[in-house]
């Protein structure tokens, strides 16, 4: 199989339900759907076999935020829904046709940071569940 790759960009993030959707792509300066792995211990027996531990996921999307402090921007938002489940559509780039799609639970983003600097925020909302592929090519 040859080698594949794709470049981070121009894509989409939009947090919230139809209609109270707030698009949050020009604020955003890097984007990361993350797994982390958690691994049970494997239970070794008399005879030698070995039951493998389970296995879980837990998913994290982790952004880079430009503040905005603006009515209805992604701070006043963040506070807003602070504690809530909200839905959430990624997509990296908007050439491949290809996004991921889940619920996050919103944690608010720090406000402020150096002067004379255009201050972002670090954020890691926990998803529920695990994110899903979705076509968000819109079908004729």
């Amino acid at each position: 199989m040859p080698a594949r790759s794709f470049k981070m960009g121009p894509g989409t993030l939009t947090l919230g339900a139809t209609g109270t959707l707030i698009d949050i792509s020009c604020q955003i300066t890097s984007a990361v759907l993350k797994p982390d792995k958690d691994k049970e211990d494997d239970l070794r027996t008399l005879c030698g076999d070995v039951v493998p531990g389970e296995i879980t996921y837990s998913w994290t999307l982790n952004a880079t935020i430009v503040q905005d402090l603006s009515t209805g921007g992604i701070n006043e938002w963040s506070l807003t829904h602070a504690g809530e489940q909200q839905p959430f559509k990624f997509v990296p780039n908007t050439l491949l046709d290809r996004g991921f799609q889940g619920t996050l639970t919103v944690d608010p983003l720090s406000i402020g940071g150096e002067v004379k600097t255009r201050p972002t925020a670090e954020v890691e909302w926990s998803l529920v569940g695990q994110p899903t592929p979705y076509d968000p090519t819109p079908t004729p």
